[in-house]
């Protein structure tokens, strides 16, 4: 006879990713709400695919941060990781996204409540939940739109944080790779005050400080360079991402005719060389030779881990409206997250005249007399190494507030709140941007000469004149809001076999906001080969109604029903006053139940549909620059093939170069629909063993999505429409652009099996509790981005989306537990995959006979293996030693250019940088 019902395993074994051995069944008979559903219950009697996991789990997982806990989780695939911001693109968010189907899919709650988003959509940062506050996590790994609106089509995740009495505790811990860099730090204290049915009321307050030092690429040897050879699957490769805006700088001469003639007999009108390599006779240090060109090796310079600086507090409060039994509830949480990100040093351009003293000292020399002749001005693609690297602080300060009510009203349970979050975004420049009148002042003045001198060569007295053109300060500040209200009322209906049908009814609404207010220097385009930057200040409202009704059929048969009517507005800009888009209208609903089969099976499905609309800059965001893209590409136009003009226009479009990239909002965007299915298992197969599998299913039609660089680039014809010009003032040339805008790219489908198992028994050495789980993919493909059926898929492969699909991801955790002491091995696995492709064209890849052909690196599997030992010195003290990647594993070896920030020879998303770590804490009770 087993101890524990069918439906207490259901609750505690249905965790497909467990850190540690499920959770007890709870002995309190108190009815909490449970995530996936707006019914409380007690929740033993849960049979949805949730994954919870206890301040237990998240302290054997060594976890300095909740992004660090989630994104190791193997149901977490295709998320923003701190990786991305390296690039200076990422803002220093992180995000959290269920079965590889999109973090914008994924809904993150906080106390069931949503929270201010990090982007004009839905998409929640994990940096502004506070650590050391959070009790449990609940992540439901099936679609939950019926209840919870557009963006749950993938799952929820909810974050229950702490409340009541509860001891003054400190924690602390430190952390140090054994390589150089990425040194860490954490501080927290927390006190709780009170109990609800005793003194009338309960306080929780919570604070901690992070700190995370940086970690450059040459403090690593897989990434400290762009330049890398060698052999595999029996070809040979040399693969170089270099950059022509080198120190000293090449240039390129306009004139025409200067180049000659192509093969199709069209004039050339430029040429490139570097006159540093032409004088020397070679390139300097940290550069390759490309032609006449020197290349920049700008790996080198890049950081592969930011600095991270976050400090947050949070406080909860219950209070007993007198003798009304009622209850007033309160919530706050308030973060500020600086994330200080470094990439290559600027990459200027400027303009020079044939009558400029540098024309006539570096350029003529190495001009023939004809060229001399017909040459018009010249272009300057200069480095500026000396002025230090590009320097981004990231600083988001996030505020959520929740106030509400609970109490009973004629036999209904009613709880209402109004919730208000914000955050503000302050991107900030540190160091190693030029302002454009004081650089061109400075060198049409003669203050420093960028052409003779290599890094760190160049005079103090000219070095002194390049510095002070400098700006710092603040480029923008994005302020995002979210003012909402919800209530929910529910109370048995009538009685069924199994027990009382429960009637769930509420109802929410939202107002969203964002505005990016930029620099007036920004603005303007003052600093160096920027351009405008518009203002914007874009606002939407949505609101939801819903049902739910929970009809135990019998004592072993269970079915629910929802159903959601959503309205989303169209998105107005304050700033232009127009509106766009237009406001959509959809029902969802959802069906489900669960089947105590035996007592020791557990059965459950459930089907559902989803809606969800554009984020509001995906929509209205008016047109801005974008930077550049992260890979190096040749022209996709010639005299042979220019629909749009451009090469008779003369614009720039060099090869083996960066494109420059605008972002704009489309209007015409239609909103999503998807259907979702899951079919579960939870089986007890002794007394120690249980097994707990769920298929799962998601496709997504008109799924909205840009179409990714590498895919524009290789087929312009398709994607005419994503091609426009960039007009930079500091050289008063135009180069062609792409367009980064969204589009309804067709449908996507995801299918995977998500599994567990969870093991524990008592012997002679002490308690031994292990889990095995995993998510397996069985399905994860899209249309092409402008196709409606032609498929394809990132599973297995570096995609067209410039990501992959993991075909399976686990965790292993084995604990041993004996008197005071517990150790804790755990083991975390990734399957390996097909990297980026390249073309014969790209020449990456050679045959032993020399000759360029097609290919693509098989990325191997990546395991590691974390140690932890715990030590109760006393009810008051817990002493903690652990290691991180036992083995100092290093990332595989990758070729990819495109998807994750400045980073090269591994994928920063999918391995870490940091090998073998070593940490000690501490918690301190009073």
């Amino acid at each position: 006879m087993l101890k524990r019902s069918p439906i207490h395993l259901a609750a505690a074994l249905a965790l497909a990713a467990t850190l540690s051995p499920a959770v007890q069944a709870q002995d309190s008979p108190q009815r909490v709400e449970i995530t996936g559903s707006s019914i409380k219950r007690v929740a033993a009697e849960g049979a949805l695919p949730v994954q919870t996991f206890g301040q237990a789990d998240i302290q054997r997982s060594g976890a300095t941060s909740v992004t660090d806990f989630m994104q190791k989780l193997p149901v977490m695939s295709g998320f923003t990781s701190i990786a991305d911001s390296v690039g200076g693109t990422g803002g220093g968010v992180t995000t959290a996204s269920l079965h590889d189907v999109g973090e914008q899919y994924t809904l993150v709650l906080l106390n069931g409540r949503r929270v201010a988003p990090a982007n004009s959509g839905t998409t929640i940062d994990l940096n502004s939940i506070p650590l050391a506050a959070i009790e449990r996590i609940e992540v439901l790994t099936d679609g939950a739109s019926a209840l919870y609106g557009a963006d749950a089509i993938a799952g929820v995740v909810n974050f229950i944080l702490k409340r009541g009495e509860s001891p003054f505790q400190v924690d602390i811990r430190t952390s140090r790779p054994q390589h150089r860099g990425g040194e860490q730090l954490n501080l927290s204290v927390s006190k709780g005050f009170g109990r609800l049915d005793r003194e009338g009321f309960e306080l929780f307050v919570a604070g901690s400080y992070d700190k995370s030092r940086k970690l450059r690429g040459a403090d690593r040897d897989f990434a400290k360079t762009g330049l890398i050879s060698g052999r595999a699957n029996g070809l040979n490769f040399d693969f170089f991402n270099g950059s022509s805006r080198a120190v000293p700088p090449n240039v390129d001469v306009f004139g025409p005719g200067i180049g000659g003639l192509d093969a199709d007999g069209a004039p050339i009108d430029s040429i490139s060389f570097s006159p540093y390599l032409l004088a020397n006779g070679k390139c300097p240090a940290d550069h390759v030779v490309g032609g006449q060109q020197c290349l920049f090796d700008y790996t080198s310079t890049v950081e592969i881990a930011p600095e991270i600086e976050r400090k947050a507090i949070y406080g909860s409060g219950r209070f007993a409206l007198g003798q009304s039994g009622w209850t007033a509830f309160g919530d706050l949480a308030a973060t500020d997250v600086s994330t200080v990100a470094r990439i290559a040093p600027y990459p200027a351009e400027f303009g020079l005249a044939t009558t400029s003293p540098f024309y006539a000292s570096y350029i003529r020399p190495y001009l023939t007399g004809a060229q001399d002749a017909v040459a018009t001005d010249a272009n300057v693609k200069y480095r500026l190494y000396d002025l230090s690297n590009r320097t981004y602080d990231y600083n988001t300060r996030s505020l959520h507030t929740v106030g509400g009510v609970e109490g009973q009203v004629s036999g209904w349970d009613v709880t209402g709140a109004l919730t208000v979050s914000t955050q503000k975004q302050l991107q900030n420049y540190l160091a190693g941007f030029p302002l454009a009148d004081k650089f061109n002042a400075a060198i049409n003045a003669g203050q420093f000469d960028p052409f003779p001198y290599a890094v760190g060569t160049m005079p103090a007295a000219q070095l002194a004149a390049l510095q002070s053109t400098q700006f710092t300060g603040n480029y923008d500040t994005t302020k995002i809001s979210m003012v909402g209200f919800d209530a929910n009322a529910q109370r048995p209906v009538f009685q069924m076999p199994g027990g009382a049908s429960v009637l769930s009814l509420g109802v929410d609404m939202r107002r969203t906001g964002y505005k990016l207010t930029p620099n007036p220097a920004v603005a303007n385009a003052e600093i160096l080969f920027d351009d405008v930057q518009n203002p914007f200040d874009l606002s939407r409202r949505g609101w939801g109604t819903y049902g739910e009704l929970l009809v135990p059929v019998s004592k072993t048969l269970e079915a629910t029903a929802s159903l959601r009517y959503d309205a989303m507005s169209g998105v107005k800009d304050k700033a232009s006053g127009q509106t766009f888009g237009k406001t959509e209208h959809a029902a969802t609903f959802k069906l489900g139940g669960k089947w105590n089969a035996s007592g020791d099976l557990l059965l459950r499905a459930s089907y559902g549909t989803g809606f969800r609309t554009a984020t509001m800059r995906e929509i209205a965001q008016p047109k801005v620059d974008f930077g550049v893209t992260s890979g190096t590409y040749d022209c996709p136009f010639s005299a042979g093939y220019d629909p749009l003009g451009y090469v008779a226009a003369g614009y720039i479009c060099e090869n083996g170069s960066q494109l420059e990239v605008y972002q704009r909002g489309n209007p015409n965007l239609k909103p999503e629909k998807s259907s979702q299915w899951n079919l579960g298992a939870v089986f007890q197969a002794t007394r120690d063993l249980s097994v707990g599998l769920n298929y799962w299913a998601v496709e997504i039609k008109d799924a909205v999505s840009s179409v990714s660089e590498q895919l524009v680039v290789d087929n312009p014809a398709r994607y005419l429409s994503l091609y426009t010009t960039k007009f930079k003032s500091s050289n008063g040339k135009t180069y062609v652009a792409i367009l980064d805008s969204s589009v309804n790219i067709g449908r996507i489908q995801n299918e995977g099996i998500d599994w567990d198992l969870s093991y524990k028994t008592k012997t002679g050495f002490g308690r031994v509790e292990a889990s095995l789980a995993g998510t397996h993919l069985v399905k994860s493909r899209y249309t092409v981005p402008g196709t409606a059926d032609q498929w394809t898929t990132s599973l297995g492969k570096f995609g067209v989306n410039d990501k992959v699909a993991f075909r399976d991801v686990l965790r292993a955790t084995g604990t041993v537990v004996y008197g005071h002491w517990s150790h804790t091995l755990t083991a975390n696995h990734r399957s390996g995959y097909t990297d980026q492709p390249y073309s014969v064209d790209d020449c990456v890849f050679t045959n032993d006979n020399g000759d360029c052909v097609a290919g693509a690196l098989r990325v191997p599997s990546y395991s590691t293996f974390d140690w932890q030992t715990r030590w109760n010195v006393n009810k008051l003290l817990t002493l903690v030693l652990g290691i991180e990647n036992l083995a100092d594993r290093k990332p595989p070896l990758s070729l990819r250019v495109n998807g994750a920030g400045h980073q090269l020879g591994y994928d920063p998303r999918y391995a870490s940088p940091y090998g073998r770590t070593y940490s000690v804490s501490g918690s301190l009770q009073f």
